[in-house]
């Protein structure tokens, strides 16, 4: 069983070298090609990629639209059996395509493996978990309001194309929207008792920087596969979409009113 493991980067560092090093530890387990792709970085990315790559990684540096696009890329050129992707910040725990590959032997019909995953910081010390949610089923995947962890998760070859591939006009919520086209052709199997995978987060992230986008388009992603607005994560994500950085708005206004206020009675 071989893995396909694609990265897109675009200026990895400090933790690109880290995230490399957690795939390679995988070769004395399973036959792993490692596709990554820098759309332009200008931080020494290109150059560290160069001089550090082992035989088991192909570099692609061209121009891409975007992390989608470079994935898409990725995955287009992939010959393994099994996918997933890894940014150039996150890291597979040593083991995990091991245990991925078991689960997929065991489970032929398996469209998805997922594990849990650690977040960490960005000096990376331990500040969460992103455990596995309670999904067999495209159902209760999509009514759950907790996704399945990115870097943990991944999906036979043969899945992935008969689902399409990832969206290219998604741009936040594409791994979302591909979980759920995959688990209406198959199982999801989860293994909610290793972490496979930790997923750091810093300002720079995505996750982070742009985190009330990342939920609106979550949950415009799963209103297209049939989420009611009414259920249990419908609510949670309409919540966290809409009224949260409503509320958030007004707090700081009137923290700023406060202060003006405070400001103008000490000069009178």
């Amino acid at each position: 069983m071989r893995f396909s493991i694609v990265t897109p980067v675009r200026n990895g560092m400090p933790w690109l070298p880290e995230s490399m090093a957690s795939v390679a530890r995988q070769l004395s387990d399973v036959e792993v090609e490692h596709i990554v792709l820098d759309g332009g970085s200008t931080d020494g990315s290109r150059e560290w990629l160069r001089e550090h790559s082992g035989k088991h990684v192909t570099l692609i540096f061209e121009p891409d639209d975007g992390q989608t696009d470079a994935l898409v890329r990725g995955f287009a050129s992939a010959s393994g059996d099994i996918f997933g992707w890894l940014n150039a910040d996150d890291i597979l725990e040593p083991g995990t395509l091991l245990r991925i590959a078991q689960e997929c032997e065991a489970h032929p019909d398996a469209a998805i493996v997922s594990g849990g995953a650690l977040l960490i910081g960005p000096s990376g010390a331990i500040v969460g978990a992103i455990p596995t949610p309670p999904a067999s089923n495209l159902k209760e995947l999509l009514a759950h309001p907790h996704n399945l962890a990115q870097p943990s998760t991944f999906f036979p070859a043969a899945f992935y194309r008969s689902a399409g591939g990832l969206d290219r006009s998604l741009d936040l919520a594409m791994d979302v929207d591909l979980w759920l086209r995959l688990a209406a052709l198959g199982a999801i199997v989860t293994v909610p008792d290793v972490v496979m995978s930790r997923f750091r987060i810093h300002p720079s992230a995505k996750s982070v920087s742009r985190a009330t986008a990342a939920v609106r388009e979550d949950l415009l992603v799963r209103r297209k596969h049939g989420l009611s607005l009414g259920s249990t994560a419908g609510l949670v994500l309409l919540r966290a979409a809409y009224l949260r950085p409503i509320k958030w708005r007004v707090r700081s206004s009137a923290r700023r009113l406060l202060r003006r206020t405070r400001a103008v009675s000490s000069r009178s």
